[in-house]
């Protein structure tokens, strides 16, 4: 598996495990009765919808953006754990896959250039 491969992987892995963790933390984590679910969904997850379909086709420059997007996700759950009395799972794992979806977004787009340079070369 060539390095390309191995972060797209990665990247995606970490995307989906950033929903589902924001989607767990929005409906099974306790919160105050006046909670806006839907709200907090819109939000939350919207944001996700949009490069959704540039990153399950591969495409360079939507990985890119991406990693821009990843450091909203990053600075919440760094604020999240900082305020939180207690320290709860879901913004650990949110921190954790806002991470790796922002370092491998950035390795992905560095191998997948490195590989365009290197097959244009050879023709």
């Amino acid at each position: 598996m060539n390095l390309e491969k191995l972060f797209r992987a990665l990247t995606l892995i970490s995307f989906f495990g950033l929903m589902l963790t924001l989607l767990a933390w929005i409906f099974i984590a306790p919160h105050a009765e006046n909670f806006p679910i839907a709200a907090m969904l819109i939000l939350g997850l919207v944001p996700l919808l949009f490069p959704m379909r540039g990153l399950l086709y591969g495409r360079p420059y939507t990985h890119a953006w991406t990693s821009f997007l990843m450091l909203f996700y990053f600075s919440h759950a760094v604020g999240e754990l900082y305020s939180a009395p207690a320290v709860s799972i879901y913004p650990l794992l949110a921190l954790i896959c806002s991470s790796v979806c922002f370092c491998s977004t950035i390795i992905y787009v560095k191998a997948n250039a490195k590989n365009k340079k290197a097959t244009s070369v050879t023709n």
